[in-house]
């Protein structure tokens, strides 16, 4: 399976926030960081917000920080809501747009991605946003954030 840049984007973000430690800081700096698009960065920072991961204060020395504890907050959960999966959708049969497969309805492959779908998530589940930054002072020097 491969992960969408916006779900890779908003782990990015968590684990800089997780790393910092409490400090308030911007998608535009956390993008400059991870050399990555600032409009994909503000797009999944305002997503995280809207979720709960995150909260942001306004103005002059304002920015983003975890609203949660890195343990409380469950990489699985994270990524199967931003991914938007909600359905059966790895591939073209399973999609349903008026595509049709000449073997639909009796192909036991939709049944078996679904259950290592299933399968991804749920070993995702099992790890927390502690877990992913379980070494802090390496990324914080590789993130040139100094010690925490």
């Amino acid at each position: 399976m491969k992960l969408t840049a916006f779900s890779d984007c908003a782990l990015r973000i968590l684990i800089y926030l997780a790393v910092d430690d409490g400090g308030l800081s911007s998608a535009r700096e956390i993008a400059t960081r991870y050399q990555i698009s600032v409009h994909h960065s503000a797009k999944a920072a305002k997503w995280l917000v809207r979720q709960g991961y995150v909260t942001a204060t306004r103005g002059k020395g304002g920015g983003l920080k975890l609203a949660k504890a890195p343990p409380d907050i469950k990489i699985g959960e994270v990524v199967r809501s931003a991914e938007g999966i909600t359905s059966s959708d790895m591939v073209e049969c399973m999609r349903k747009r008026g595509k049709y497969c000449a073997i639909e309805g009796s192909c036991g492959l939709p049944a078996i991605l679904n259950e290592a779908r299933n399968a991804f998530y749920d070993t995702l589940e099992c790890y927390s946003l502690a877990d992913a930054t379980s070494q802090r002072n390496a990324i914080a020097s590789m993130l040139s954030l100094g010690d925490v």
